[in-house]
């Protein structure tokens, strides 16, 4: 297991039963990309779900699941990306994501070129991102936009780092995670949906 996430599974045990996994091979034949390998990993050991904390916002990762999902009339991969285009148009239109300064070009919504494509929210309405601008998935960096007031931060690392940093504290625009009794419920997997199977707190 890569040590990052290693790391977050210590912070956050992972779903004491089996997680069914993607078929990650057929991703880019579906849906034009493969995903990075460090959310992969992630999958693969979490599934879909949510980091939660007592007075902290929960964290939600979002999955591909063959199961169809509410208001998405595809599954699989592509209803990931379709669950994607719906969020993302309510919010911002075919123009994409501007940056709150205006000498930078905005960023656009996959699957235009480089687009930014959602991995996770929290229940503040914050979206998490990955910006697909590299052809290697393992390079795209995270950008996360914050409604209040509306910001869009660019963190140079992947979604698994993103989610440690933010545990540890070290991530101070994202508070979700940093409480003792932390816990992570996997709400779907590959195979199965509105599941609510609860893990951790950590034994300390």
């Amino acid at each position: 297991m890569p040590d990052a996430l290693s790391r977050l599974a210590k912070l956050f045990p992972p779903p004491a039963v089996p997680v069914a996994a993607p078929p990650w091979e057929r991703s880019r034949a579906e849906i034009g990309l493969d995903f990075p390998s460090d959310y992969r990993g992630f999958v693969d050991l979490y599934g879909a779900g949510r980091f939660s904390a007592p007075d902290s916002l929960a964290c939600h990762v979002h999955a591909p699941t063959s199961r169809p999902l509410q208001g998405v009339r595809e599954a699989g991969f592509k209803g990931y990306v379709e669950r994607h285009a719906s969020e993302t148009g309510r919010l911002f239109g075919p123009e994409g994501l501007d940056e709150t300064d205006d000498t930078k070009p905005a960023y656009r919504m996959f699957p235009e070129p480089d687009g930014l494509l959602v991995w996770g929210e929290n229940e503040q309405g914050d979206l998490f991102f990955w910006l697909t601008s590299d052809a290697d998935p393992d390079r795209w960096p995270v950008v996360m936009w914050a409604r209040g007031p509306v910001t869009a931060y660019r963190f140079d690392m992947g979604m698994v780092d993103v989610l440690l940093g933010s545990a540890q504290g070290e991530i101070p625009n994202v508070r979700a995670m940093r409480s003792p009794h932390r816990r992570w419920t996997m709400t779907a997997d590959w195979n199965h949906d509105r599941m609510n199977i609860s893990a951790g707190p950590a034994s300390p």
